[in-house]
């Protein structure tokens, strides 16, 4: 039986979010219980009764009894704020580009429940069992991945949750997308109208690029375990010096944090494989950079990780609407909507992400040529087993060097910070942006180019072990080659790989999703 995930006072913990959003640990059914905590209800009801006292008092309200943006100077009667909330998430549904991915917009959904469960928004509790509703039984909206400025918040995405829980819109399903108002006609359920001030708080904020930003995270953390078990492989297979990783270099005469930590999983690898070389007496007596150097490399992109997944956990237990109104029902204007924070921290991890990619291309590049690669056959062909006049006529992996090369230009194309873009808009008064959710959308496009260089890498690093006959002793090395074998055979002969190098990816991806980081080392 499933846990039940509860929105109570307390912060939720990034885990508690990813086990949620991607079905693990006593989350794995389609649907799970959802509960909001007594003392969490009466701070909303209180929240709510505290707004209700402002508009009584005829104080002007922004988005209530103003208009929007830089018609905040155009007052409205307050008899007519509903009407205006209903407004405003008509003219904000006018998204375009690709769909969000439905893992997603469930953290969106999830995301801006806790916010807005805060007390802080002047939201009823209707709303909130509405959203919980939708959450329990996964009912996720869908939402195009184009529109938003990252301030004030994600206005045009989460206009596309404000429209469900109105019943209007479209909503994931296993069939496709289905009309919101099928849904609730079959579930016996009347559309939510929107209160004074719900349309506002539904869709000012930054929940949509916090979803999404949960998504790059996890992956980014699988691909950066990834690439430090590669690291190990390949120093395997073309006997490297597996004195870069020691104790010396990275503890004693250098400890940043990440580099450790990277030098010391790989070195874990290395002992697991029983792995020792004989002292060099001639050629080179060190590695190529991008294997001597990778915990250099890896270490600032783990400690990226960190400061990146902190700042989301905070995003998270963060209200980012605005107004909002205090304990004492006093009422204050800010910008907690400016995702400023998740801007930077999909802009940083784009730029980890991509030292990553180039540093695999690198050390592919190493693993396919027989000038440096230590007795391996050029390009990894298996000269052994082919007849001597054969030879020639097969060229092994060399084609997913070549498109692991290519994918790398344009992965560290897009790698430029979308944050310094900000554009002033909506007649200045959005002055400065964040261009957060722009930064989460390409950090997503990015991450999925390093799945495809990193599966390229790994049967090509599968091949190079199978050359050099190495039987892993190691359980995360076994499973991975196992998961690379399962779709890849080891290439004999020239032969077409499209089929399984797709299939490769998308078990990378289950994997990411099911078991996380963890599921890698």
């Amino acid at each position: 039986m499933d846990s039940v995930f509860q929105f109570t006072n307390n912060p939720l913990s990034i885990t508690d979010v990813k086990n949620f959003v991607f079905r693990r640990a006593g989350f794995t059914s389609e649907t799970a219980t959802v509960a909001i905590a007594p003392e969490t209800k009466t701070r909303v009801a209180q929240s709510e009764k505290n707004f209700h006292a402002l508009l009584e008092k005829k104080i002007p309200i922004y988005g209530v009894t103003t208009g929007f943006g830089d018609s905040s100077f155009r007052f409205i009667d307050a008899a007519q704020s509903a009407a205006l909330q209903n407004n405003l998430v008509a003219y904000l549904n006018c998204g375009t580009g690709a769909i969000l991915s439905e893992a997603a917009t469930r953290a969106t959904l999830l995301i801006r429940l806790n916010s807005l469960s805060r007390g802080y928004s002047g939201v009823s509790n209707e709303l909130l069992e509405r959203m919980r509703l939708y959450l329990e039984k996964n009912w996720i909206p869908v939402t195009p991945s184009e529109g938003s400025l990252g301030a004030s918040g994600d206005l045009i995405p989460l206009a596309y949750l404000a429209a469900v829980i109105q019943g209007k819109g479209q909503l994931h399903s296993k069939n496709g997308f289905v009309e919101t108002a099928q849904v609730l006609k079959e579930n016996g359920i009347a559309p939510y109208t929107l209160k004074p001030k719900e349309g506002l708080a539904l869709v000012n904020g930054t929940s949509t690029m916090a979803g999404l930003a949960l998504i790059n995270l996890n992956h980014a953390e699988v691909l950066t375990r990834l690439s430090i078990l590669s690291t190990a492989w390949l120093c395997l297979a073309i006997r490297g010096r597996p004195d870069s990783f020691g104790v010396l270099v990275n503890e004693k005469a250098k400890a940043h944090r990440g580099q450790t930590e990277a030098a010391k999983l790989v070195r874990a690898e290395l002992k697991k494989e029983n792995y020792a070389v004989e002292p060099i007496t001639e050629g080179p007596v060190q590695d190529r950079y991008s294997l001597r150097c990778a915990p250099q490399i890896i270490g600032p992109v783990l400690e990226t990780l960190e400061q990146a997944s902190d700042w989301l956990e905070t995003e998270i237990n963060s209200v980012s609407d605005n107004p909002l109104i205090d304990d004492d029902g006093t009422l204050q204007t800010g910008g907690n909507f400016y995702g400023g924070y998740l801007g930077h921290s999909m802009d940083y991890l784009k730029v980890s992400m991509a030292h990553l990619a180039d540093m695999l291309d690198r050390q592919l590049m190493l693993l396919v040529d027989d000038k440096q690669n230590r007795g391996l056959p050029p390009n990894l062909a298996d000269w052994q087993n082919l007849p001597e006049n054969e030879r020639f006529l097969h060229h092994g992996l060399k084609g997913l060097h070549q498109s692991v090369s290519a994918i790398t230009s344009e992965i560290m194309a897009k790698s430029i910070p979308n944050g310094i873009f900000s554009r002033s808009s909506e007649s200045h008064n959005q002055d400065k942006v964040s261009l957060g959710m722009s930064a989460a959308v390409q950090c997503e496009t990015l991450i999925e180019q390093l799945f495809h260089v990193q599966a390229l890498y790994l049967i090509c690093l599968a091949q190079a072990i199978d050359l050099r006959k190495i039987q892993f002793q190691s359980e995360a090395s076994k499973k991975i080659y196992a998961l690379v074998r399962k779709h890849v055979p080891f290439v004999g002969r020239d032969q077409a790989l499209t089929r399984e190098i797709f299939n490769l990816i998308e078990d990378l991806k289950a994997l990411s999703f099911k078991e996380g980081a963890e599921g890698v080392l």
